[in-house]
């Protein structure tokens, strides 16, 4: 018998299991001593010069390590292999404590970093120590969009002004995450910058080795730097956040409590210009029966950006294209509220926080190159940075215009409907950035003819703003504030007389006092909007003509981390009140006399709720919460008519979630409110998140809402054209008993075939139906008295909808170089609103059931598109 028959023969498992784990232990000793030999000045628990104690974070509140400036001849060979000589040189920061879950305590495992740098960029070595190499978890995503694993993560603050910063994240298979960092813990993911890590892994962990160029980063050229440093490490088997700083759950602030990096010398400035040119082909078969023509379409343009001065960057772009984009979720939208989208294309999500007001959305970038399908951007800039003396500036000019069809290529080609626009902001921090000041200016000029193209195409707008942040010295008590104006120069129409042409003013505020830190935290919030407030032209506003205030009462549960049940929590109680601006007249159209009208501060509504977040010490989280609001007033539900009253609403939500830690994740949410009248509202959601394997990943979310409303607003007719209507000066307000049911999938895949190389396919089925029943109309302003509509011409079942959309969206991306991609996509769109009336012939052929079938009776309209760009420094 062979002797390897022997070895795997009936019995010899204990036999098998041994030579595995001999073999194991041996190769385990083996790549240790070689870890050991090569990475032995990143050990843990070292002393001496290397290991000095200010670095340490265990005995130090505020830790700080000194950088290693390169010798001549040294050099960091980015392979994560922390071998290089330079390494040995540099000091060792460790002392890591645990962040989540029990803040403050002792880790399971070690981790060591050293800083070094030259005259072009900064790196930083980390050595992630780890006995158990199995609870190392590794998942290849897409950059910026990781899935659970270990992670790295540095944050630095160049400008050392305790409220902005850079992240730089990378997990165990290299893939990479940056973000910004602003208002001393906010967020920006959408900032991207040229940089790169490796790792390496071995039987005693693994290890990492990120270069940062200092042109990817603004700070303030000195003799000698100081910046601020924070460096967390995440243990996703064993579900553990560890950081170099730590501080009380209960504290405020982020950027402001962390370490310090010191002895950064003899860095020039950057005066980096770099290019991003692209050229882009797409063939489009539209969605037009009988048409199988392509539409084909070349362009190219470029992306630029340039280092002003150390601390300020220029970007532009030229001719921009974003086919690579996905398209935007369908949705019906019967309320009398714009829609509001999300942006999504590269060049204005990337520092769109720059141009945040806290309190007005004074701009809201949708509104630049979109509303026809041949609009197009001509070129936009933006400068910002953070000057001397902590002086913030943010300032964007763009250009967009209206070709023919297939003409938005030609840069030659002139096209009409041009608009400018212009935003800026400027800011002052002051005492560690624990006040700021800021200023707000923004403007529209439209050039087209009211008389072709519409008000909003003609006119001139400006909105202006002023606000300011204050925190106490220990950050624990807040004033907020601001005031914002806008003025409208509209033109006046040659074919119209009756369209005013002179300019309307209108102003808004906000004051919030709060206390954001501490167990108990509380505040209170006073707000109002003019009802001729109006900066929609580049920004966003739902409903001005409102007066508020609110307040809220927080506690945080287990700052301490010291529950055995629960990791952390809040329970909250907010209420609010709310009143109209202005007051109001309405004239009977035919007469002319006055037939309802009210007065400024008018009551709308009141209400109060309470809800609470919880998470459980195996990391399961669950929500709930329940609200009321007392009868109010309408002012929009009648588009531009009388008031109308609501009746009380109540109602509540419950959501859970399993363990984030884990390759499944499953959250169910549920909801329910209904008002004193009939009507009624459920949502239902579902999403689990499954990391099939360690390139693979998807996402699924079912959506269900089921909606009746007593008063789902129809049309304004003319009591003269409608006998037996009884109308309010001269005019019918129609609403109808609606049963609307939506049905919303969305599905996410990634297929990861390296760091670089990834194919996203994205699907999304929509259905929603709607079914009338009695058609009234309201009788009385301020009222919700109604009676049966009496024009037996207008039937409730006419207005009976069906409107399915189905989206597809498959991107293979690669980026072949640091900066440059290569996008291959396919896109496929269908869409079909259709209503009982429009089959006047036979309404019985109409059927608005919820049926699969249904979503895919229309042509599709599918897209082709490669697109290449390339990334070069000058």
């Amino acid at each position: 018998m062979p002797f390897g028959s022997f070895i795997l023969g009936p019995g010899s498992r204990v036999l098998r299991r041994a030579l595995r784990a001999g073999l194991g232990a041996a190769i385990s000793l083996v790549a240790a001593g070689s870890a050991d030999a090569s990475f032995k000045s990143f050990l843990p628990g070292g002393d001496g010069a290397a290991f000095p104690s200010s670095a340490d974070g265990r005995t130090t509140a505020t830790p700080s390590v000194n950088a290693y400036h390169l010798a001549d001849g040294d050099h960091i060979k980015l392979d994560g292999h922390l071998d290089d000589p330079a390494w040995d040189r540099a000091e060792a920061a460790s002392g890591f404590k645990v962040w989540e879950p029990d803040r403050g305590t002792i880790p399971s495992e070690e981790t060591v970093f050293k800083v070094v740098y030259d005259e072009s960029a900064i790196y930083f070595g980390v050595a992630c120590h780890e006995k158990d190499p199995s609870k190392v978890t590794a998942r290849l995503s897409r950059r910026d969009r990781f899935s659970n694993s270990d992670i790295v993560s540095v944050y630095i603050d160049p400008y050392l002004d305790h409220t902005t910063g850079y992240n730089f994240k990378v997990n165990p298979l290299g893939v990479l995450l940056d973000g910004y960092m602003y208002n001393d813990g906010d967020r920006d993911d959408n900032w991207d910058a040229v940089w790169d890590a490796q790792t390496y892994r071995d039987q005693d962990g693994w290890y990492v080795e990120m270069r940062i160029p200092f042109s990817a980063i603004r700070y303030r050229t000195a003799e000698s730097m100081t910046w601020g440093l924070e460096v967390y490490r995440y243990m996703h088997g064993r579900g553990e956040d560890t950081a170099w700083v730590t501080w009380d759950r209960a504290a405020k602030g982020f950027v402001s409590r962390w370490g310090q990096l010191t002895g950064i010398q003899g860095v020039p400035a950057p005066r980096q210009l770099e290019i991003v040119p692209y050229v882009v082909g797409r063939a489009t078969d539209p969605s037009q029966v009988g048409n199988e023509k392509l539409d084909k379409f070349e362009n190219m343009g470029a992306d630029l950006k340039y280092g002003v001065t150390a601390d300020l960057a220029l970007n532009a772009t030229v001719q921009p294209d974003f086919g690579q984009v996905e398209a935007d979720p369908a949705v019906l939208n019967l309320s009398p509220f714009e829609t509001f989208y999300e942006e999504k294309r590269p060049f204005f999500i990337e520092g769109s926080r720059l141009f945040q007001h806290p309190d007005f959305n004074l701009f809201y970038s949708r509104r630049i190159g979109t509303g026809d399908p041949n609009s197009r951007i001509r070129y936009a800039g933006k400068l910002t940075g953070k000057a001397a003396g902590n002086v913030t500036i943010a300032t964007l000019v763009a250009s967009s215009d209206v070709t023919g069809r297939g003409q938005a290529h030609n840069l030659l080609k002139n096209g009409g409907r041009l608009s400018r626009y212009f935003v800026t902001r400027l800011g002052k921090e002051f005492n560690g950035g624990r006040q700021r000041f800021n200023i707000m200016q923004t403007a529209v000029v439209n050039t087209a003819n009211i008389d072709s193209f519409g008000e909003f195409a003609s006119r001139e707008a400006y909105t202006s703003g002023v606000d300011f942040d204050l925190f106490s010295k220990d950050r624990t008590y807040n004033i907020q504030g601001s005031v914002v104006g806008s003025v409208i120069d509209p033109e006046s129409s040659a074919g119209d007389p009756t369209v005013d042409g002179a300019k309307r003013y209108g102003t808004g505020g906000s004051l919030d006092i709060r206390k954001v830190g501490g167990k108990w935290r509380t505040g209170w919030n006073g707000r109002w909007e003019s009802d001729k407030l109006d900066i929609n032209d580049v920004g966003f506003l739902e409903s001005p003509d409102e007066i508020g205030m609110s307040g809220f009462v927080t506690h945080i549960y287990n700052p301490e981390g010291k529950s055995k049940t629960w990791n952390q929590g809040n329970y909250n109680l907010n209420f609010w009140k709310n009143f109209l601006y202005a007051g109001r007249k309405g004239y009977d159209v035919n007469t002319g006399q006055e037939v309802w009208s009210y007065g400024p501060g008018h009551k709308q509504w009141m209400g109060a709720e309470v809800n609470s977040w919880m998470q459980l010490r195996d990391y399961r989280e669950w929500w709930w919460g329940t609200n009321y609001q007392t009868e109010g007033t309408r002012r929009y539900e009648t588009r531009g008519g009388p008031l109308m009253r609501e009746p009380a609403t109540y109602g509540g939500w419950m959501g859970v979630k399993t363990d984030t830690r884990k390759s499944l994740v499953v959250s169910i949410e549920g909801n329910h409110f209904r008002d004193t009248s009939l009507s009624h509202d459920t949502n239902a959601d579902l999403a689990v998140q499954w990391n099939q394997s360690s390139a693979i990943n998807h996402n699924l979310e079912i959506e269900f809402h089921n909606r009746k409303d007593d008063t789902q607003y129809l049309a304004t007719v003319d009591v003269v054209s409608h006998p037996g209507a009884q109308g309010i000066g001269g005019l019918s307000y129609l609403f109808g008993r609606i049963h609307q049911q939506t049905a919303t999938v969305t599905l996410r895949t990634n297929l990861l075939f390296s760091r670089d190389k990834s194919l996203e396919i994205y699907a999304q089925p929509f259905i929603t139906v709607g079914d009338y029943a009695e058609v009234r109309e309201l009788i009385r302003p301020d009222t919700y008295e109604f009676i049966h509509f009496m024009d037996p011409a207008v039937n409730p079942h006419d207005f009976d909808f069906r409107f399915t959309a189905v989206n597809w969206n498959v991107v293979y991306r690669w980026e072949y170089r640091p900066g440059s991609t290569i996008y291959l996509v396919w896109t496929q769109g269908r869409e079909q609103f259709d209503r009982r009336d429009f089959h006047p012939g036979s309404p019985g052929s109409f059927n608005n059931d919820i049926r699969l079938s249904s979503m895919f009776g229309t042509e599709a309209e599918n897209k082709v598109l490669a697109k290449i760009t390339y990334w070069f420094a000058i």
